[in-house]
């Protein structure tokens, strides 16, 4: 069952209301204010879609390798921490490897997973071109390996070639995490409009280097570009630089926009690493600051009235999503026909939503029980 969220009485997927806004043209100024509202008032009920209620029980016995996008990074271990769970009710025998957010470490990984014959290979955050070679070779050899958030070589941005991934997870009606993260962008822009009436500069932060960031920041300015009142000063920078001297980027973008009434960027981890310092030093205590993703370290800013807002992923349900998309893969299921997984976003603000201090936010959906359902027959 999809998770419906309601809006003027009427009930529509995730997936659909933000596309259906998304193509509303054109639209009045108060009509792009009063939906920004509207979707912000959904948002802090929680924009989730169910995962499936219908698939193979539990394939159990097997070996499974777990590539972490990173695990110094709480998303990424959060990842792994949501897989770890969902492998132990399937009853396979796991190994969570820490890709270290290098491609080449990533492919030392599969191979020796294709050498100690895994069963099968689960992988989180890494784009298919810079781990070609090793995913040719378990193609080769037969090993299945499934995807999340990452971006097959079949996409248009990288030649449209053979797909090498066996499956990658459907979230929210797509395989290609460009589309998660556009409508990524899309809530922050309606969450900015909202928060400042429709009216004033944004100071957009950009990162340039990854598919999905880029798609993430589109799916802001597509958004805030309907907005008659709003104006966008971007700031673009890359992870190469983060720090420094992206700390010194930001510090200029603040300086150079006096009148921003907002700074928004779709990587809350960067208000650790630089971007809560240029905030600071801007003394600009009243600007909307936000962005997403959800850490405790985040919250925290938000108690303290340094970040505003922020749109909580569910990183653990990630991790089941790729599990079930695993199990279905070795139950024979057709990789081209795997069903969305659900997933969704969160508004969390000093008035909504803000967890337990040092925690994750928990979906409201109870999405482990719905795999449960499934994986028990």
């Amino acid at each position: 069952m999809t998770y419906f969220t309601h809006v003027s009485g009427r009930g529509v997927s995730l997936a659909a209301m933000i596309a259906g806004a998304t193509l509303a043209q054109p639209a009045l100024a108060g009509d792009v204010l009063a939906e920004a509202k509207a979707m912000v008032e959904q948002g802090y009920a929680g924009l989730y879609e169910a995962p499936p209620e219908t698939g193979p029980a539990a394939v159990t016995g097997k070996t499974i390798w777990y590539i972490s996008c990173g695990q110094a990074f709480v998303l990424c271990a959060q990842q792994a921490e949501g897989f770890a769970e969902a492998a132990e009710h399937l009853g396979w025998e796991i190994s969570i490897q820490d890709g270290k957010a290098t491609p080449s470490v990533a492919s030392d990984i599969i191979r020796q997973a294709v050498a100690a014959k895994a069963d099968g290979i689960a992988i989180s955050a890494f784009d298919c071109p810079g781990i070609k070679s090793a995913l040719l070779q378990a193609k080769a050899e037969g090993v299945p390996v499934v995807s999340v958030q990452s971006i097959d070589c079949s996409a248009d941005v990288f030649g449209s070639e053979e797909p090498l991934f066996t499956a990658s997870v459907n979230m929210l009606g797509s395989t290609d995490a460009r589309d998660f993260y556009y409508r990524f962008g899309e809530l922050r822009a309606n969450y900015v409009i909202a928060r400042t009436e429709g009216q004033g500069k944004v100071i957009s932060i950009a990162e340039t280097s990854q598919q999905v960031q880029q798609m993430n920041h589109k799916g802001f300015m597509d958004t805030i570009a309907k907005c008659e009142g709003c104006e966008v000063a971007e700031s673009t920078f890359n992870f190469g630089q983060v720090p420094s001297p992206a700390t010194q980027i930001w510090q200029s973008a603040l300086l150079q926009n006096p009148d921003a009434v907002a700074v928004e960027y779709g990587i809350d981890a960067l208000m650790e690493l630089g971007l809560q310092t240029a905030v600071r030093q801007s003394g600009r205590s009243d600007l909307v600051v936000g962005g997403g993703e959800g850490f405790p370290n985040n919250f925290d800013l938000i108690r303290r009235g340094t970040q505003t807002f922020s749109i909580a992923l569910p990183f653990k349900w990630f991790g089941w999503a790729v599990a079930d998309t695993m199990n279905r893969v070795l139950a024979g299921d057709d990789p081209a026909e795997m069903p969305n997984q659900g997933t969704g976003f969160i508004f969390v603000d000093a008035e909504h939503n803000l967890p337990e201090p040092g925690e994750m936010l928990e979906p409201k959906l109870d999405f482990r029980a719905a795999y449960l359902s499934v994986w028990n027959g």
